[in-house]
């Protein structure tokens, strides 16, 4: 079994340089530093190679890094939701628009109701994709009543 090797140190790049001196000027007008010794650790900063270096020149001066804050975490719906589709199948259908939201409303209505019996429970809203479909036909069908009738008196 090899023995275990230590990571060589990594290189300090330009931005961890002047991060390094930012945080030494911060200090310095904090009055954690005097002005000698300011300029002394600054050009040490920016001829340092290794980060452990600017860490070095860093450590006593500037307060240890807050851990960094866990991003939120949404938490997961613990019951079915509501089918989008469903909801847009009833919104057509009230919206109507001259009958393109009766169209809409029996095609979303549809697809709704397919999305919902495949979902295997993990999604609701049949009932808004029913009145959305109840509407929608309702709607085509007065439209049909209006033609047939503008046709018998033409």
């Amino acid at each position: 079994m090899p023995p275990e090797e230590t990571p060589p140190p990594l290189r300090a790049s330009d931005a961890d340089r002047e991060a390094a001196a930012e945080r030494l000027r911060q200090a310095c007008l904090e009055g954690r530093l005097d002005a000698d010794e300011l300029e002394e650790r600054l050009d040490s900063a920016y001829a340092s190679r290794f980060v452990t270096d600017l860490e070095r020149l860093t450590a006593d001066v500037t307060p240890a890094s807050a851990p960094a804050p866990t991003p939120y975490v949404a938490p997961a719906p613990t019951g079915p939701v509501t089918n989008g589709l469903a909801v847009a199948s009833l919104t057509a259908g009230i919206v109507w628009l001259g009958w393109l939201g009766s169209i809409a409303a029996i095609v979303f209505g549809h697809v709704a109701l397919g999305q919902i019996k495949r979902s295997g429970g993990n999604e609701k809203g049949s009932g808004l994709a029913i009145a959305g479909l109840v509407l929608g036909y309702c709607e085509i069908g007065f439209l049909l009543v209006v033609m047939l009738a503008a046709a018998s008196h033409a």
